[in-house]
């Protein structure tokens, strides 16, 4: 089926709404929600908000839209789907080709002689209207800024990158290439140790950042000696680590052995990145946005959705399934990029100074790295 979509704008006080006045059919000479049609390969939202800015010169950064309803016109073999959102504040409208023009909410919306949409139009405003517009996310993350997430998965990495209000999901397949692409950024968090123990004196954040998520603890693994990452078999690994730390050596640990290496190696080699590049933890991170432990397993379904409810609340136009779309094209888990956008939305708020540092006075670890885990700060009404 063909896609198009419309978008019902309410100015800053959501007494008026933004129309279009017709040009061409259909609908010549009516008034209509702007909007137009969903390019092949393009996500709904993104749509929208091109569509919007295309239009009218609004852009990601004067309006939050969320999906409102769609319609499906089996005979025309199209959906039209309907997004609402309200300004954050008035500004200077731009028009394309249709002229654009702010109508009351008082107008009479289903009057045909005037609107198009054979009566439509009255109902979708009505429904529109009904709508909770919560403008919190506003006050949450910074638009204005370019934030970080990394989280590790198959074959490489997973970048949630928030860009003026703008989320992308991005595969890498070394952090050299993250950097190159964003060789500035205002803060980048990354799921992967930072700072390697090299005696038993050393002192990670891990031990905190378990007590702050009971009941999930597991999902914080043991972190291997310096020496223990850099030796080269399997054998040779526990061995080290036992005599370093008197630890052997998890599965889960072993595992990600490599990116521990690869991401310590890149940090000692571009010292203008150590501890500006920092470590975190998504289930400690999920915990701080949600003010309690979230104990469903982000694998599952049910997890993950619920992840994702607490990320709308920064990020309001998030949904599950474009989640899933984009797992299937990178090629990664759909785990990982839900971790990224948690880092991401982390990382705006540590760089609004929204974040705090466990511990609060970090060791550094033989080469200057901090041992830290940055997590959101806690919430105080």
């Amino acid at each position: 089926m063909k896609k198009y979509n419309c978008i019902v704008v309410f100015n800053s006080n959501k007494d008026k709404i933004l129309f279009c006045k017709r040009v061409k059919n259909p609908y010549k000479g009516l008034y209509n929600f702007v909007g137009g049609k969903i390019e092949a390969g393009e996500s709904s939202i993104n749509a929208a908000y091109r569509e919007l800015q295309e239009e009218t010169g609004i852009s990601r950064s004067h309006i939050i839209l969320h999906r409102l309803m769609d319609i499906t016109y089996y005979y025309q073999d199209l959906i039209l789907e309907f997004f609402v959102g309200q300004l954050r504040e008035d500004m200077k409208l731009v028009q394309e080709v249709n002229p654009i023009q702010w109508l009351p909410i008082t107008e009479n919306f289903s009057d045909e002689s005037r609107f198009a949409g054979e009566q439509n139009i009255g109902h979708i405003v009505n429904v529109a209207l009904k709508y909770p517009l919560s403008q919190e996310a506003w006050d949450n993350l910074n638009n204005g800024t370019l934030c970080i997430g990394v989280d590790g998965c198959k074959g490489g990495w997973i970048a949630a990158v928030y860009e003026h209000g703008h989320l992308r999901i991005e595969k890498y397949h070394i952090i050299e290439e993250i950097i190159e692409h964003y060789p500035h950024f205002n803060d980048f968090l990354i799921d992967m140790v930072i700072g390697l123990p090299s005696n038993q004196g050393h002192i990670r954040p891990d031990t905190t950042a378990r007590s702050l998520i009971p009941g999930r603890t597991s999902t914080i693994f043991a972190v291997p000696s310096r020496q223990a990452v850099y030796r080269n078999t399997e054998a040779e690994q526990i061995e080290a680590n036992k005599r370093i730390l008197e630890k052997g050596l998890a599965k889960q640990t072993m595992a990600i052995m490599t990116k521990m290496r690869e991401l310590d190696i890149f940090l000692n080699a571009n010292p203008q990145y150590k501890n500006v590049i920092k470590e975190s933890h998504p289930e400690v991170c999920f915990a701080r946005l949600n003010g309690t432990v979230v104990m469903s397993k982000k694998v599952d379904f049910n997890g993950m959705s619920e992840r994702v409810h607490i990320l709308k609340k920064y990020i309001p136009d998030l949904e599950i399934n474009f989640i899933l779309a984009k797992a299937k094209e990178l090629k990664c888990k759909a785990d990982d990029i839900v971790d990224a956008i948690c880092l991401a939305v982390t990382a705006n708020l540590n760089d609004q100074g929204k974040g705090d540092s466990i511990p609060a006075e970090p060791m550094c670890d033989d080469n200057g790295l901090m041992m830290r885990m940055v997590i959101p700060a806690i919430t105080r009404e």
